[in-house]
């Protein structure tokens, strides 16, 4: 197996993506959740909030997969 060379640079701006992208999720998650305050009403059924959680949420998870086969293929000494 060889390993992955990347630079911290790379690294640094992956990671950073990957964080924006999750913050990006959480804050569309919580406003559908947070919207139909002081009701019950929960607005992620909605098209408005369902497809930009799908969107992503998939993206948060393709990135989190590839973070962590980075990690393995990257070892530092």
């Amino acid at each position: 197996m060889t390993k992955l060379r990347l630079s911290d640079k790379q690294i640094n701006a992956f990671l950073f993506a990957a964080q924006g992208v999750g913050a990006v999720f959480v804050g569309i998650f919580l406003a559908a959740y947070l919207a139909g305050l002081p009701t019950t009403d929960v607005f992620h059924s909605k098209p408005a909030f369902r497809i930009p959680l799908t969107i992503f949420g998939a993206v948060l998870l393709v990135m989190v997969l590839v973070a962590s086969v980075l990690a393995v293929l990257s070892k530092k000494k």
